[in-house]
Order: C-alpha cells, then sequence, then structure tokens
C-alpha cells in the first residue's frame, strides 16, 4: 500500500488524474475519511445482525414490482443483476457492491462533501484502484485450497435513464468477503479544506431527474410510507385494516355494472408508456432565458410564461428531448423563485416525454407563476390550502389519486371541469343521471378508467393536477393519468 499526501483535494485530483493517464489506476473512491472500504450490506449487517429476513423480505418486494414495469422488466434476467442492485445501491438499499468512479473529480468531490470540517483526527482519502492488479491477486487466492468461495468482480454497468449512475461515472466492485484485508488500496490523502469548485453537488446529484428516477422516487416513497405505517402498528400493538377490503356496491347507482372505457385502451394510450432512452450527458446541460416585462401595456407574467414556452417548444421541437432549464427574469416579486425554479423543472422533466401537447405543458408552465405566488399552497393548514387554491380555481376541489403500486398524491382541480369530463357512456348508465355533481360521481366510483373522458382528464392533469401537485410540494408528483387506478376526493 502506497500512500501519497498532498495540502488539499484540488491537489489531490491532479494528481489522481496524472496517475490515471499514466496507467497506475483506473477506478477511484472519495471518503472524507480513511475508513475501511466496506459495502454497505457489510456495513448494515453489522449494525443489524439480525434483520437480514426483513431486507430480503424488501428486496423480493422490490423484485415483483420490477417485473411489472415495462421500463424495469428486463432487471428481473438474471444476466442484468448488476444493473438490478446498480439500481438498488444508487437508492440506499445496502448491497455488495461498494461505489468507485472511473473520474478522479468525482471522488474528490465525496471525499470533501461536508460545509464543516470533520471531526479529527483523520484526512480525506481519494482510494486509488487498478483493477488488473486486483483481478490478478484473486486469480491466485482462488488456487488456494479453502479460499476459492472469495470473490471480487469489477463491474461496469450502464442502466438506461439512471442519471444519477451516469453522471458520477460510477462502477462497482462486487464482493462476498472482507476483500481489503487481502487487498490494501494505494491511496492519497490530504487535510479538508472545503469542497472543490467543480463537479458542483447538482452535477453529482443531478437536480434534473429522468422518468425512470420519477418512477423509483414513486417506488421508494411507497417503500418508506409502508415501513413507516409498519412501525406504527407495531408501537402501536393493532391490528391494519386493509381499506381494500371495503367495495362500493354498485348495483345501487348503476343500470348495469360499469365498463372499461375504450379510450383507456391499452391499444389507444400505447404512445403514454413509451420511455426514450436518455443519456445524462447529451440530454442535460441547455439552457433557455424567457425575460418578462414588465409595465401598464404588458400582458400577465403567467400568460407571458404560457406563450413564451409554447413557441419555443413550436419553433424548436427537439427541445423535447433535453432536460432544459428554463430560466425567466422578470418575474413579479411575490413568487417564490426558488419553489418556482424546482417545481418549473419538475412539470419540464415530468411531461415532456409524454404525449402532452405544446400547448399542455406551457399551460402547466404558466400555471405555476400563480401558484408559486400562493405560500398557504403548501403549508400544513388544509382550511388555508383551500383557500389559496380557490383564488386560482373559484370551484377547486381537493382530490386523491394513486396507481396499483400504492403510490399517492393530492391535487386540486376545478369542479366544473371534472364534471364535463365524465364519459357520456358513464352518465347515461347511472340509476338517476340528472343527481349527478362531482361530489356524487367520486362517491359512486374511484376507477377513472370507467367513468372519465381520457381526453378531457388528460386536459385537466396538465393545467390543473400536475401544477397543483407541484405548488404543495407533494413528495411524489403522478404526471401520467394512465397510471392511475383510482382519483376521489381527499
Amino acid at each position: 500500500m502506497k500512500t501519497m499526501r498532498v495540502a488539499n483535494v484540488e491537489e489531490a485530483v491532479a494528481l489522481a488524474n496524472q496517475l490515471k493517464q499514466e496507467g497506475e489506476y483506473n477506478w477511484f473512491r472519495g471518503q472524507l475519511r480513511e475508513w475501511t472500504p466496506q459495502s454497505s450490506l457489510e456495513r448494515w449487517l453489522d449494525k443489524n445482525p439480525n434483520e437480514k429476513p426483513q431486507l430480503d423480505a424488501k428486496l423480493n418486494r422490490f423484485f415483483a414490482w420490477v417485473k411489472d414495469q415495462p421500463q424495469l422488466a428486463y432487471l428481473a434476467d438474471p444476466e442484468q443483476i448488476n444493473a438490478l442492485f446498480a439500481v438498488l445501491q444508487h437508492y440506499g438499499f445496502p448491497t455488495s457492491y461498494i461505489d468507485f468512479s472511473t473520474e478522479p473529480a468525482v471522488a474528490g468531490f465525496f471525499a470533501s462533501d461536508t460545509a464543516q470540517p470533520p471531526e479529527p483526527p483523520g484526512n480525506c482519502v481519494i482510494y486509488c484502484l487498478n483493477t488488473t492488479e486486483l483481478v490478478d491477486l484473486y486469480g491466485d487466492l482462488n488456487q488456494v485450497s479453502g479460499l476459492e468461495h472469495l470473490l471480487v468482480e469489477p463491474v461496469v454497468v450502464d442502466v438506461p435513464n439512471l442519471w444519477r449512475l451516469q453522471s458520477q461515472r460510477g462502477c462497482f466492485l462486487y464482493t462476498n468477503h472482507a476483500w481489503y484485508h487481502h487487498f490494501d488500496m494505494d491511496r492519497i490523502i490530504f487535510p479538508w479544506t472545503g469542497i472543490p469548485a467543480f463537479p458542483s453537488r447538482e452535477r453529482i446529484y443531478p437536480v434534473d431527474k429522468s422518468s425512470l428516477e420519477h418512477l423509483l422516487d414513486q417506488y421508494f416513497f411507497n417503500e418508506r410510507r409502508l415501513e413507516n405505517q409498519a412501525f406504527l402498528r407495531t408501537m402501536a400493538n393493532v391490528t391494519h385494516i386493509d381499506l381494500d377490503e371495503f367495495t362500493t356496491d354498485t348495483q345501487d347507482y348503476f343500470i348495469a355494472p360499469p365498463k372499461p372505457i375504450e379510450q383507456w385502451s391499452s391499444d389507444q394510450l400505447q404512445a403514454w408508456s413509451n420511455a426514450p432512452i436518455e443519456h445524462f450527458d447529451s440530454t442535460v446541460g441547455r439552457r433557455m432565458p424567457v425575460s418578462l416585462r414588465s409595465g401598464d401595456a404588458a400582458p400577465t407574467p403567467a400568460y407571458q410564461v404560457q406563450q413564451s414556452i409554447k413557441n419555443a417548444l413550436d419553433w424548436q421541437p427537439a427541445l423535447r428531448a433535453e432536460a432544459v432549464e428554463w430560466h425567466f427574469t422578470g418575474l413579479p416579486d411575490n413568487v417564490d423563485k426558488q419553489h418556482f425554479e424546482a417545481s418549473i423543472r419538475a412539470a419540464w422533466n415530468g411531461m415532456r416525454n409524454l404525449p402532452y401537447t405544446n400547448e399542455d405543458i406551457a399551460a402547466a408552465m404558466s400555471a405555476l407563476v400563480t401558484l408559486c405566488s400562493l405560500s398557504d399552497c403548501y403549508g400544513n393548514d388544509g382550511g388555508n390550502a383551500d383557500e389559496a387554491f380557490a383564488s386560482w380555481i373559484p370551484d377547486a376541489v381537493r382530490v386523491e389519486l394513486g396507481n396499483p403500486g400504492s403510490v399517492y398524491s393530492q391535487a386540486y382541480c376545478s369542479d366544473t371541469h371534472l364534471l364535463d369530463a365524465l364519459d357520456a357512456g358513464w352518465r347515461a348508465n347511472l340509476q338517476n343521471p340528472e343527481l349527478v355533481s362531482i361530489v356524487t360521481a367520486l362517491c359512486y366510483m374511484h376507477d377513472p378508467r370507467l367513468m372519465f373522458d381520457f381526453k378531457r382528464l388528460s386536459w385537466i392533469f396538465a393545467r390543473e393536477v400536475i401544477p397543483s401537485q407541484l405548488a404543495m410540494k407533494r413528495p411524489v408528483v403522478l404526471f401520467n393519468p394512465t397510471e392511475m387506478d383510482s382519483f376521489g376526493l381527499a
């Protein structure tokens, strides 16, 4: 083991780059201290030696979910085991894989990533690994009697649309034992002097998210919710009641059992399930400035945003293939700029690859100008939130929407618009169609696939459901109406 000492992270990265160019090392790992380079699973089992069954159950739930997702079903193939665990690793699941990067600058970031100096004693470190030397060593070790079972495998895998892995130039070392007892990595050590100017945190942990990452966010949000519910039930020592056990007897309301509406068939909605493969480096980076004007004769800022976005997309259709950073100047002082920028980014990346029209996207982003000026939209007081959204849509009603994976969100939309979106055939099948209001309709049924005209509902989704979720700072935002299997009053 060789130790190289330098003065700061910049010198450490420069030295690592030099050694990489000279062929000494090809992988790098940064840590705030020279802690043992264990896998996250090894560390987890050290702290939770009796909880392996719970971890296995969590893994099985993820595996079962993956098989039902068109974007991820390929991960169920045993040959894709490394890709499966690459996803889990980047979402905090304990695995036998250890993070490395092919870029010294990424290792430098992780070796310095703290706002305050690390507690002494110790040094920041960039571990330097030559994977060929490591594999050769284990080739010899495996010839020794009793050591044949020791595994070390350098893993390079590109998971399509996993931008965080791509942005970090990530790679992994798979191991089934305490490999560091057999191979002590060379290292560059240095005192902490701050975080380097490049790469930025936003580069390492992209603020833009791909369609896959939105999907994974939904899954892991629901996992945390299930774990919290299990914990609370254990603490309270009560029996869980599954709400799915309760059903509505539709014969009291309908002439005949409602049937799926043709507009919601998989053939009709094929375009809504397509997820293009996008690589981080070729998708992220474009910045589009939009300057709003003021003055007595100027249109409202919301209208200017709507027209600017629509005109830009009509003029350059290829923009929808990029995670554009829309940069607005001239926004009113009452708009929460940080909330607006985050919401615009999420709306753009959540909608651009779905078959929303340019006008739909522009309308969603326009609505955010108004909503991000209403602080009560994301407060804890439901009554104040109702009033805030009513100032945007006078007949706003609060709704809850969910998908088959039990992921749910809440939103606001117009009572009138929802009523108009009810399918004509569904209305005609009612015992008393003249009594229908949206409140009674959503008491009769919660499955949007049986009751709403899809085109009209997607229009509402773009203009009301998506912007209001973002304005409320919902932990998970549902962008795709075809993924819903429940829609009711909150």
